[in-house]
């Protein structure tokens, strides 16, 4: 599905860069957004989520969207993750695998989900890190697994063509 690299090298350039990065994710990550600018993004993404509802959260790095959409729901519907890194799927799994489904897998090879399973679909600071030419093979996967009337909501915190894999 990618065009710019292909799928095996955008793997292994993400994995080597999140096995280093999931040891130090959390701390890091509070250098660039503050624990309370996180939540806000988080809540905004969940506006649309209601108890019941099947949500599916993209790049779930250490959980948190997928634990505050659990408190949310009041624990109903159906909370599913999909990550490429085995170092953040452990992560994740340690502080919400309990309350949702965690797959590794590259989305960019097609989202493994039946058509038309989930409300809403989530990604916090995922788009950018991905090569622009495949973004528009992903939204397609994205509508694919959305319910009719579903929403996908997706934080974007800087733009795709600073990132190095979309060179």
């Amino acid at each position: 599905m990618m065009n710019s690299i292909n799928s095996a090298e955008y793997v292994e350039l993400k994995r080597s860069i999140y096995r280093e990065y999931s040891l130090s994710y959390d701390e890091d990550r509070q250098r660039f957004v503050s624990p309370e600018a996180l939540l806000q993004r988080i809540r905004w993404a969940l506006e649309p989520v209601e108890p019941g509802h099947n949500l599916l959260d993209l790049g779930f790095g250490s959980g948190e969207l997928l634990l505050e959409a659990h408190r949310q729901t009041g624990g109903t519907g159906v909370l599913a993750g999909l990550d490429l890194s085995p170092e953040m799927l452990s992560l994740a799994r340690v502080r919400a695998g309990n309350v949702a489904s965690l797959m590794q897998g590259n989305s960019l090879d097609g989202l493994p989900f039946i058509d038309g399973i989930f409300n809403l679909v989530t990604s916090l600071n995922l788009l950018q890190e991905l090569p622009t030419k495949a973004i528009p093979s992903l939204l397609e996967q994205v509508h694919r697994v959305l319910r009719p009337g579903g929403c996908f909501r997706a934080v974007i915190p800087c733009m795709a063509d600073r990132s190095p894999a979309s060179q």
